[in-house]
């Protein structure tokens, strides 16, 4: 293949891989803003916590919930648990990033959070490509969908609402509203 070739295949990979992970997180955020009043209202009462708030949603509702696998090259013990050379470590990615040793109430989005990394795009040399088109894209679309649709309300009780647990990225199948 040429490089232009593989130039137009790196594109589209990260035009189609962000999609879908990047609409579960749409979703998830709009539904998270929906029923948690007080952040919502920060995001659109301060356009500087923008930023944030994204790094917080992405924390709290991680979408991806295991990261890829990894084989130990030698043995070693980890967290109190021995691994050895051959075992496959994979990380629950929403275990980690609502890990409170890493972060105070984490089972609460907050907004005025003093943020330490999250794993939400991975780690390392393994971290998604497309974070930043994501975080740009969350940046805009969200904001943007609540100063549009001020009286935006979930139209079922949130416990109604449709999640895709099987797929693989969570988040909501449909989200029903009304405004």
């Amino acid at each position: 293949m040429t490089s232009e070739g593989l130039g137009s295949v790196a594109g589209l990979l990260l035009l189609f891989a962000g999609h879908d992970t990047t609409m579960a997180m749409i979703g998830l955020s709009a539904l998270t803003l929906l029923t948690h009043p007080e952040q919502r209202s920060q995001l659109l009462d301060e356009p500087a916590k923008v930023g944030p708030a994204v790094e917080e949603l992405l924390r709290y509702l991680t979408i991806v919930q295991f990261g890829l696998g990894r084989v130990a090259k030698e043995d070693l013990e980890l967290g109190g648990q021995q691994i050895a050379a051959g075992d496959l470590v994979v990380v629950a990615m929403p275990a980690a990033n609502r890990d409170p040793r890493a972060f105070d109430a984490p089972d609460s989005p907050d907004f005025d959070r003093r943020m330490t990394r999250h794993l939400a795009f991975g780690y390392g040399v393994h971290q998604c490509l497309g974070q930043n088109i994501a975080r740009a894209e969350l940046k805009t679309i969200l904001p943007q969908l609540f100063r549009r649709f001020p009286d935006l309300k979930l139209a079922v009780p949130v416990e109604e609402v449709p999640m895709d647990v099987y797929g693989t990225n969570y988040g909501v199948r449909s989200l029903p509203v009304t405004w």
